[in-house]
């Protein structure tokens, strides 16, 4: 492997290398290693560093523009040694496409000016907020009765009008507030402003807001159809979109990639926009170990599939199908020939057949034909001319997951999301999600983030009691499984072999465990603590539960009690 020390080659810090980087790029694609030093290098929006790709669970776009972009390149290494990225405007920091053996290693990425804001909360009542934005750390102006901020390269963006409080102290978002929509943005002098809330909100003052705008449309570190990628030793302090994204990808580690506020420009409960890292439709071993995730604004880590509305079928190999989230469609490569494709009934989500694919042909941004290698099976064909509804998911599009030794800090909604049927250990990690710290998902009807989930082993890890002290979607327990199953049957549950054991709760209000449609659920030689006598809810629930083994006491002022338990139509 060749060294290239940048500065050697007229690429030097503080300037703009963006061209010149991807220049040495295309020139040096393989068995290269690339070092930079530990000093800030800028990069800014360039035509030249356009191009369509069809991000997942991102807004969709003619084109992203990139920063850092890795086409074709096999066994490097970009060496960072601590440099820092400062960008403008709206940009993809990392793109690698069809890359091989490639690390990421020792950056620190911001923006010089922040794709994020903030505000101190100076009084407030159940109604509205008088708050303080910094001009100087987030440029602003007010146009339409909101706010617009200014994120470089001539770009300013609307505020989404919603906000997510944070306590000042330990910068954990505030219990039982959320989401917190205002109808308008009131000027009253000195950069002081009055927000009005759409439903009452107890705040306090000297709360911090994270005042979401922009649009999600570029990430982090984004990977498409790649192998063996390692991305270490990073920190985000900022970022437009998700935060690593990879789809349609081979084996994955992230180890030390963290993405924190950057304190030291003023910045204490913003860091990404939404989701940290974003995995879907990747194959082989996903690892995510000694991760920092605080004051995202979703989910720190995301792991499925993507299944399809089957649409219509066309003969006995073909079937047209439609992408059911504007968020995740028009991909270029959902399938390849030998592919394993499952039919799913939309109604209780059961597998009903499997069959290999043949060819793969994106009509419209929304459409494609699929056809297989073999004939759709006659039961199949019969259920849907009977007005059976079917999704399709690309089982070849799934991997295994191992999570182990992350801080999920508090940002808003749940703190890990998994839905793949491969082996998944969450091991050694310490939660304080607002939301539910770990959700077991899957749905073919909403989000279309599939993948039911078959040997998943939950253990050594800590929930503290900030976990699930707001509400958002699917949030029914501090580890919640809760697919989307529109016609439940107790005799087919959706998830399956899940075992939660040696893990530490700290509650309040809040029900330690849900289960809905799972079978084979083990919960046992847990450590639980109440610090609410009062509390009312049941420890766990189980909802079309088949064989849980729900083991284990609570301790409650000081004294170890059964653990309260509600099951309905289960066996």
């Amino acid at each position: 492997m060749k060294t290239i020390i940048l500065r050697e080659w007229g690429i030097l810090p503080k300037t703009d290398i963006t061209l010149a980087l991807y220049k040495l790029f295309i020139e040096n694609p393989q068995d290269t290693e690339f070092v930079f030093e530990a000093d800030e290098y800028y990069f800014s929006p360039h035509e030249e560093m356009r191009y369509d790709y069809r991000i997942s669970n991102s807004d969709p776009q003619p084109y992203r523009t990139l920063a850092l972009w890795l086409k074709g390149m096999k066994n490097c290494v970009l060496r960072g040694c601590g440099a820092k990225f400062l960008l403008e405007g709206h940009m993809q920091v990392f793109t690698l496409d069809e890359c091989e053996n490639v690390t990421l290693d020792g950056f620190y990425v911001d923006w010089k000016y922040p794709l994020a804001a903030e505000g101190k909360v100076l009084s407030c009542d159940e109604v509205g907020a008088e708050i303080f934005v910094d001009p100087d750390a987030f440029p602003h102006r007010i146009a339409d009765n909101t706010f617009e901020f200014y994120v470089g390269a001539g770009e300013w963006y609307k505020s989404t009008n919603n906000a997510i409080a944070f306590e000042s102290e330990k910068f954990t978002v505030r219990k039982n507030t959320g989401d917190i929509y205002y109808n308008s943005v009131t000027p009253l002098g000195n950069s002081v402003y009055r927000l009005e809330f759409k439903e009452p909100k107890k705040l306090v003052a000297g709360d911090l807001l994270n005042i979401r705008h922009n649009v999600r449309i570029h990430a982090g570190v984004f990977c498409e159809r790649c192998r063996d990628i390692t991305v270490k030793n990073t920190t985000f302090y900022s970022c437009g979109g998700l935060g690593c994204l990879a789809q349609f990808c081979h084996n994955l580690t992230y180890q030390s990639v963290d993405f924190l506020p950057n304190n030291q420009c003023g910045r204490f409960v913003s860091s990404g926009r939404d989701d940290g890292m974003h995995i879907t439709n990747v194959s082989g071993h996903v690892v995510i170990k000694d991760c920092k995730f605080h004051a995202l604004m979703d989910d720190p880590i995301n792991v499925h599939s993507c299944c399809v509305i089957l649409s219509e079928v066309i003969d006995n190999k073909t079937v047209l199908c439609t992408y059911g989230h504007r968020q995740a469609c028009g991909f270029h490569y959902w399938a390849k020939q030998g592919d394993d494709i499952v039919f799913i009934k939309r109604g209780n989500m059961s597998g009903a057949c499997h069959v290999k694919a043949n060819e793969y042909k994106l009509q419209t941004d929304k459409t494609f034909i699929l056809t297989f290698e073999e004939e759709i099976p006659d039961e199949i064909l019969d259920a849907i001319n009977s007005g059976e509804e079917f999704a399709l998911d690309n089982l070849t599009n799934t991997a295994s997951f191992e999570c182990t030794g992350n801080y999920f800090g508090s940002c808003r909604a749940r703190g890990l999301l998994i839905s793949t049927p491969k082996k998944v250990l969450i091991k050694g990690n310490y939660f304080e999600s607002s939301g539910s710290a770990i959700l077991v998902a899957g749905d073919s009807n909403g989000w279309f983030e599939s993948g039911e989930c078959h040997d998943v082993e939950i253990t050594e890890n800590t929930f503290g009691k900030e976990c699930m002290s707001s509400m958002y979607q699917f949030c029914n327990g501090v580890i919640s499984i809760c697919p989307v199953v529109p016609k439940p049957e107790t005799e087919q549950p959706y998830h399956k072999n899940i075992k939660i054991h040696k893990n530490k709760f700290t509650v309040s209000d809040q029900t330690v465990i849900y289960a809905y449609s799972c079978k084979n659920l083990e919960f046992y030689d847990n450590e639980i603590v109440r610090d609410n006598t009062d509390c009312a809810v049941a420890d766990v629930i189980l909802s079309y539960c088949v064989d849980a083994n729900i083991k284990g006491e609570i301790l409650v002022d000081g004294k170890q009690t059964p653990l309260k338990i509600e099951a309905s139509n289960c066996r």
